[in-house]
């Protein structure tokens, strides 16, 4: 069967309905999304393990590679919403033609996984993994708001890219697991087959994902070709363009001016940077906690796939009970998960060993399908984040919130990393070394080191998850107000007075803008 009887065509129509094909069609590119942050697992303990690096030096390369290639996410954010405005973003997308110029420097990034190399080699490899992923996944995050404004359609496709992410973030654990039972975890050459061939997996998802998903027009998006053609004859005008960079930094940090966006924001941040460090910490917990095998951590996070069927009922409860609630449920849960982990490492020693790893794979079951929520609810929710702005501003800024967003999220996950290394390191963590055999030994830790990983692994990612649930209590967004701002976005649209305003749309308007109705929407649209 070709790839064009599975998967939809890119030309489609606007106003086309979201199928399941379609939603598939973009969701595999989250195979990429959701592989990208699975792989962070792996890495710490190859560089320590294999490349000699010390634990402060292999999480400050990752951190500090992180904050620097986080100002691609600006860039490439506000490059994509005016991509139309050059010849190559008219023929290939102002959206898609990123998710293909990603895969060359993706390929590049395998250097990573190669032992012996100079630290400032694997600086530029793990720099370029993350800038290829702002590069792609800014991007590829605004594509549901462009292929539909139906709150169903969105959803359906949030839930299938989601359900294809998770699926992914134990499909990899399961690839790892076997690599290293089989490889023998103790040999560099298990972590680098495994590493490189997901690399090439991904490269191929990201192509069927720009063959399988459409975009606004340029003209539907706002853009006079005809007059941008003009300008383009011009000369070069240095003052203009030195006005157009500082346009670009007002436009990022005008998002926060959205009341909506500021919590939103602030909840996904808290969510996704300490997944990030339960996820770089997790192995060194089961190795020198629980004192068991990378294999055995590694099948535990495959269990990851037990929530995937989970997917379609987050979907369905995510529409029912809106996000404010979703992530009350998701934090309370997640956060029992935790103190089960927690509990079962004091538990070590006063249980049988059978009785012990089958309570360890229910904990890290339930965990997981909570770890899961931390990830699917604000992608859900971001859809909607530009309706807000617009009534505002009148103009759709898909791009630069997604680069906003994705700026600060790399920012605050790069600053988080370096610290994990510096808090490990004042511990008296003790790194691998090769025994007279020439085998790769994993020390006996002090307990002082036993117990740092254990509160970074653990304790941080607890207080992270208690500060966004006390923010979410507050989120006012959801599908009835949402349908509100669309219906009122439309009657201005159509020449509708502001001073004509209903009562309670305007009440709406100010709550989740946290801006006087009287300063939303461009007077010029009036």
């Amino acid at each position: 069967m070709t790839q064009q009887a599975t998967t939809p065509q890119a030309s489609a129509p606007k106003g086309r309905k979201i199928t399941m094909a379609n939603a598939f069609g973009f969701g595999i590119g989250d195979f990429y999304g959701g592989g990208f942050g699975q792989i962070a697992t792996y890495l710490p303990v190859f560089w320590v393990t294999f490349a000699g690096l010390a634990v402060d030096q292999a999480t400050s390369i990752m951190g500090i590679a992180t904050i620097v290639s986080a100002f691609a996410a600006l860039i490439v954010g506000s490059l994509s919403d005016n991509f139309y405005k050059y010849r190559i973003g008219r023929r290939f997308g102002r959206r898609r033609f990123f998710l293909i110029a990603g895969i060359p420097v993706l390929l590049v990034t395998a250097i990573v996984w190669v032992p012996g190399l100079p630290v400032w080699l694997y600086f530029i490899g793990y720099a370029l993994w993350i800038i290829a992923n702002q590069l792609i996944m800014t991007p590829y995050s605004t594509l549901p708001t462009e292929m539909t404004t139906d709150f169903n359609g969105r959803t359906k496709l949030s839930t299938v890219r989601m359900f294809i992410s998770g699926v992914t973030t134990a499909v990899i654990p399961l690839i790892m697991t076997a690599a290293l039972t089989g490889l023998g975890e103790q040999h560099s050459y298990a972590y680098q087959i495994s590493m490189v061939g997901l690399i090439l997996a991904f490269c191929i998802a990201l192509f069927v994902c720009y063959k399988s998903t459409w975009e606004l027009t340029p003209e539907e998006a706002g853009f006079d070709v005809r007059k941008i053609e003009e300008e383009a004859k011009q000369p070069f005008d240095f003052g203009k363009w030195l006005k157009g960079i500082g346009d670009v930094f007002v436009d990022y940090f005008s998002t926060l001016r959205i009341k909506s966006f500021r919590k939103h924001v602030l909840i996904y941040l808290l969510g996704q940077t300490f997944m990030d460090v339960f996820g770089q910490t997790w192995l060194f917990f089961v190795i020198y906690d629980w004192n068991k095998t990378a294999a055995f951590g590694s099948l535990l996070l495959s269990f990851a796939l037990v929530g995937e069927p989970l997917k379609p009922a987050f979907g369905w409860l995510f529409t029912k009970l809106g996000p404010r609630k979703m992530y009350s449920l998701n934090f309370a849960g997640g956060i029992i998960g935790l103190l089960g982990l927690l509990g079962l490492w004091q538990a070590q020693g006063s249980l049988a060993e059978g009785a012990w790893t089958a309570l360890a794979f229910v904990v890290t079951i339930w965990w997981l399908i909570f770890r899961a929520m931390v990830w699917f609810i604000p992608w859900n929710v971001f859809p909607f984040i530009p309706d807000v702005d617009e009534i505002v501003t009148g103009k759709n800024r898909t791009g630069v919130f997604s680069g906003f967003k994705a700026f600060t999220r790399k920012l605050t996950s790069g600053l988080a990393t370096t610290f994990i290394g510096i808090y490990l390191a004042s511990t008296g963590f003790i790194k691998p070394a090769k025994d007279a055999a020439g085998v790769m030994q994993y020390p006996d830790q002090p307990a002082a080191a036993q117990n740092g990983i254990a509160f970074v692994c653990i304790g941080w990612v607890i207080i992270g998850l208690l500060i966004a649930w006390g923010i979410a209590l507050t989120f006012k967004l959801d599908k009835k107000t949402d349908g509100i701002l669309l219906a009122e976005i439309e009657r201005l649209k159509n020449g509708g007075k502001k001073a004509d305003v209903d009562p309670n749309t305007k009440k709406v308007v100010e709550q989740l803008t946290g801006v006087k109705y009287e300063k939303c929407w461009p007077q010029a649209a009036e």
